[in-house]
């Protein structure tokens, strides 16, 4: 399995030293863009800090080079707005960067097998704006 980790910290990386997989680090997110493309990995962990508000346009670009790569935004403290406009550009997962040690041995077999990676409140404020978008369809119907 293939893993990009898209940090300029280096702590994603320090993580998964202990994970069987080809791990590759990048911490230019230009040079992480082409990479993806040429390599196609299956798990992308993008650290939120690297581009903060402009993250959900990376990750945008990120999954329309990438065709089966599934990307969880490691963030810390991040506000739900932050994550759910994450989610809405394609991100299959959150996970707060503290406890990323805690949960990495199940995140990557979760994510890359099809699950999102997600809060339970999360997943209502996903239902929630589903449901509105659908009351404004029926509405304008």
């Amino acid at each position: 399995m293939k893993i990009l980790v898209i940090d300029d910290t280096g702590q994603i990386a320090t993580i998964l030293v202990a994970i069987e997989a080809e791990v590759v680090c990048i911490t230019d997110e230009i040079r992480a863009l082409n990479v993806a493309q040429q390599q196609q990995p299956e798990l992308i962990l993008l650290d939120y800090g690297l581009l903060g508000g402009q993250t959900p346009d990376y990750i945008r670009l990120l999954l329309a080079a990438t065709a089966r790569s599934n990307l969880v935004v490691i963030g810390e403290e991040m506000s739900e707005e932050q994550i759910f406009r994450c989610l809405l550009a394609g991100a299959k997962g959150y996970q707060e960067g503290r406890q990323l040690s805690d949960y990495i041995g199940r995140l990557i077999p979760a994510v890359t097998q099809g699950e999102a990676w997600l809060s339970r409140r999360m997943v209502a404020h996903l239902l929630d704006a589903i449901r509105q978008q659908l009351n404004r369809q029926a509405i304008t119907a």
